[in-house]
């Protein structure tokens, strides 16, 4: 009850044949083994059901170690600080010396009972000794050391120099790995072995491996991945993340995060940093200052603007022609589409024009006009004024509607920066599936100044930025959106079975819980970053002294261009009109003399074909 009481379940693993019964008052699902039996599919179900801890017995060890870790693999429980209890028929069982992790009960003698644990050591082969922890005399109910012995001790208080395989991929700031001289570092390395250096591991998250291994005494063994990778439902692994699936390494740290397609095949180790997705893209650029007197409205402003000109100029045409009909005007009075026209910029420009006051429709459709025209006019000096003095810059991308709307590339160094967005439904999500590239971070640093692409950056927990290698003065050039694409959890991902996770969970927590994990991040950043880069992508949002600027002659270029490009249209139009009214009648005679001779000739023509004289 003391050492299995907590647990959801406990399973009993015994052969058909075996006399021992288990009759303590815990959650107990009991698993006998026959023959032709489907005992692994048995196993299964029931560690899915909650059984975390065991009792096996010596005659169904053999097949329970056969299937526990194929078992346990492909279960969705993941079940922490695993306790087996095996029970030997005798001291010399082959078991005693060659299962590890155990404790080893074996009858002594009548009525009494030994326990035993296993110490494990580094070497080649590990070395495996059992020790005895305590002596149960049964006979007149006597348990003297039972309350005052540990009969499970913590295997990681020391590991005695085993290994820990760590896998993981250069990621700045929170991978780091260099070649030190043989005795330098503090790691090996492994897949590939490099024998004649050692490798020298840091960074925020490897950080936490090389404390566990001073702390549980153990030596760590470094793989590197050439890429991220995932693992397949087809079974495929590959990359950093198959690693664990394939048991090449116990536990793996790059920037990982809860993505569910890994959780399927690995377990999450505790959380131990929080990180926002997001991206750098182009800073604005101040618009052309020839556009200055078309920025007052937006497009859709300037389309109801000129609807509604329309719309008037129409009114005063019709208008003006039902006067004319009514009162018996002469046509002098009649106001042409010139004239329309003009008498509608007038009220836009809050000019006067003439306003006939003889019919009171003409007088409420004036008074209409002159108003719409007012608020018209007003409201554009009002942005004008705006405009003129406060710099106007084009539109930013700053959300991720922006960003799918533009169909902005955005690029990151792994395919996996979309695991998180993978099983999204929104829209905006579905495009930025789409519109994703993976570079490698040379490219990045190559392209940096290109402006229609934006640059994955990871937002991490203490306010610094995670960013690619690239050129300062090419950070200078962008800014970061002002929300996050997604975030998530930031853990190390492992295999199901590794048995260090627990003492590893509570030394995260406890690093989290004391604010050492924020001041690693700050040396992380200070060393293998830097501050400047820190503080351009900080303050990147900032316009600076931007907010008020006086008035400059760039500041009328746009009514400059306007009045220039009046001018010339109608000196253009001018030269037409002249060129008409001079040329018109003799092209006219040209004309009708043509038309003349051309159906002369048609009518010969036809007088020929029918035999009859013209």
């Amino acid at each position: 009850m003391t050492y299995f009481a907590h647990f959801f379940g406990i399973c009993l693993v015994r052969a058909r044949n075996d006399r021992f019964y288990h009759t303590a008052p815990l959650p107990t699902i009991v698993l006998v083994i026959q023959d032709n039996d489907d005992f692994e599919k048995a196993l299964g179900v029931a560690v899915d059901m909650g059984c975390q801890s065991f009792i096996v017995t010596e005659h169904a060890a053999g097949a329970f170690f056969n299937a526990f870790l194929l078992v346990h693999e492909a279960a969705l429980q993941r079940s922490m600080e695993k306790r087996v209890l095996m029970l030997l028929e005798s001291s010399d069982s082959p078991f005693l010396s060659t299962i590890s992790q155990l404790f080893v009960p074996t009858a002594q003698a009548l009525g009494a009972v030994q326990l035993y644990t296993l110490d494990i050591s580094d070497g080649n082969p590990v070395t495996i000794s059992p020790r005895v922890i305590d002596v149960i005399d049964t006979r007149n109910d006597s348990f003297p050391n039972t309350k005052s012995v540990n009969h499970f001790p913590d295997k990681f208080a020391n590991m005695n120099k085993r290994r820990l395989r760590l896998g993981t991929v250069p990621y700045l700031p929170n991978a780091f790995i260099e070649d030190k001289p043989l005795g330098e570092g503090n790691a090996r390395y492994i897949l590939p072995p490099k024998p004649n250096v050692s490798a020298m591991i840091s960074g925020t998250e490897l950080w936490l491996v090389v404390l566990f291994c001073e702390i549980a005494n153990c030596t760590t063994e470094i793989m590197i991945a050439s890429e991220w990778g995932n693992v397949l439902d087809n079974g495929t692994k590959f990359g950093l993340l198959g690693a664990p699936a394939k048991r090449e390494v116990d536990i793996t740290l790059a920037g990982l995060y809860t993505w569910y397609s890994s959780f399927q095949h690995l377990a999450f180790s505790a959380v131990h940093s929080r990180s926002g997705c997001t991206c750098i893209v182009a800073k604005p650029r101040i618009i052309a200052n020839w556009r200055t007197p078309f920025l007052s409205f937006t497009g859709s402003l300037w389309g109801a603007v000129l609807a509604a000109f329309v719309a008037g100029a129409f009114a005063v045409l019709v208008m003006s022609r039902s006067r004319q009909r009514i009162l018996q005007l002469g046509e002098a009075t009649r106001y042409t589409f010139s004239d329309s026209v003009l008498i509608m910029i007038g009220f836009f420009m809050e000019q006067g024009v003439p306003m006939p006051n003889e019919l009171i429709a003409s007088c409420l459709l004036f008074a209409t006009l002159m108003f719409a025209g007012f608020m018209i006019g007003s409201s554009y000096n009002g942005g004008l004024a705006s405009t003129m003095i406060v710099p106007q810059y084009e539109k930013s991308i700053n959300t991720v509607h922006d960003l799918a709307e533009t169909r902005t590339t955005w690029v990151g160094v792994t395919v996996n920066w979309l695991f998180s967005i993978q099983l999204a439904y929104q829209p905006d999500m579905l495009t930025l599936l789409t519109t994703f590239r993976e570079w490698e971070e040379g490219e990045i640093s190559r392209r940096a100044h290109e402006r229609t692409v934006a640059i994955i950056v990871e937002r991490m927990e203490y306010g610094h930025v995670a960013h690619p290698q690239m050129e300062l003065e090419a950070m200078k050039g962008r800014k970061m959106m002002a929300e996050d694409i997604y975030w998530e959890s930031v853990v190390g991902m492992c295999s199901k079975t590794w048995p260090a996770r627990a003492r590893f969970d509570r030394l995260v927590l406890d690093l989290k819980a004391f604010g050492i994990l924020a001041h690693w991040e700050l040396i992380g950043v200070a060393r293998y970053l830097s501050f400047k880069s820190q503080q351009i992508l900080r303050y990147s949002r900032e316009t600076g002294g931007d907010e008020f600027t006086p008035l400059r002659m760039a500041n009328i270029t746009g009514a400059l261009l306007i009045l220039l490009a009046g001018l010339s249209l109608s000196f253009v139009v001018f030269v037409a009109e002249l060129a008409w009214y001079w040329c018109g009648p003799r092209i006219k005679r040209c004309v009708a003399d043509c038309l003349i001779k051309c159906s002369v000739r048609f009518d010969r023509k036809r007088a020929r074909s029918t035999g009859r004289e013209v």
